[in-house]
């Protein structure tokens, strides 16, 4: 029963692609310095294996751990990948039990990596209750769900979050006017920051040092990066990354640093029809 059950997921997943693809620098942040943002490396991927990471990505340095979802066929994934060549080491199909799904959760978003464990945003029908989902990252077994308190939901709308020093922080997806903060390990609201200027349509975040990055999908070719202070609450436009088309979604992002460079890990999804990974490396100055 269980290698029917296997198969049949996997036939989902690929008629559910096959539907898909038929239908269809501005002034760095201070810290980081570099204008040519050519991709250091790209991983692609057929969008019948990518389905299952179409949302986040994160990193140990070892591995990227992806999380993916079809919303409403209650479809949640999260994958492994060996981060040097881009190979799926293991995937964890409709990874939400149950009971969780029955709750109204449905939508996987982006993700990260702390302390041996991937904590992924999670958004549910309606966008009421939106949860935090961890799993374990060595056999990405499911683990728990922790429901945004009240004070930390705004409209319910939570498609990204990062952690660092016990605290998560997180935006809702548009009109973001502030970063959201909860305390691990209770998941307790901590406060927000307000911004400096209102930015939208935001899908992943990762930090480096003092300043948080945050990626978004605009509608144009051109994909912003932000780059947040996190003691003043001032915006700047990072850096723009050319898209070949306005229909390719702009997804989660992930921040790594390995020998003297800082490695800005972006998911990237054209018109549902391939996951790619892309890689660009900038240079640090002290961060």
């Amino acid at each position: 029963m269980s290698v029917l059950f296997t198969n049949l997921r996997k036939t989902v997943r690929l008629l559910f692609a096959a539907l898909f693809a038929l239908t269809g620098m501005l002034s760095a942040p201070s810290g980081v310095t570099g204008t040519d943002l050519k991709p250091e490396s790209e991983f692609e991927y057929l969008y019948s294996d990518g389905v299952a990471f179409c949302q986040g990505i994160t990193t140990d340095g070892r591995y990227f751990y992806g999380t993916g979802c079809v919303k409403y066929l209650n479809y949640n994934a999260i994958v492994k990948i060996d981060a040097q060549s881009g190979e799926i080491i293991q995937c964890n199909d409709m990874c939400l039990p149950a009971d969780v799904i029955a709750k109204g959760y449905s939508h996987l978003g982006d993700c990260a990596y702390h302390d041996g464990k991937i904590y992924a945003a999670c958004e549910a029908f309606f966008f009421r209750n939106p949860a935090i989902m961890v799993f374990d990252a060595e056999t990405l077994r499911f683990l728990a769900f922790h429901v945004l308190p009240p004070e930390g939901r705004g409209n319910g709308h939570f498609p990204w979050l990062c952690i660092r020093d016990d605290t998560i922080y997180y935006t809702q997806a548009r009109d973001v006017d502030e970063i959201r903060m909860l305390n691990l390990p209770d998941f307790s609201y901590q406060g927000s920051l307000k911004l400096d200027r209102s930015i939208t349509k935001i899908t992943g975040g990762d930090l480096l040092g003092d300043v948080l990055y945050l990626s978004s999908n605009s509608d144009a070719t051109e994909k912003i990066t932000y780059a947040v202070d996190l003691r003043t609450g001032a915006v700047a436009e990072a850096f723009v990354r050319t898209m070949g088309n306005a229909v390719t979604e702009a997804e989660g992002l992930s921040i790594h640093k390995k020998d003297g460079a800082v490695y800005f890990h972006y998911l990237d999804v054209p018109f549902a029809s391939k996951a790619i990974i892309r890689t660009y490396c900038l240079q640090t100055s002290g961060t």
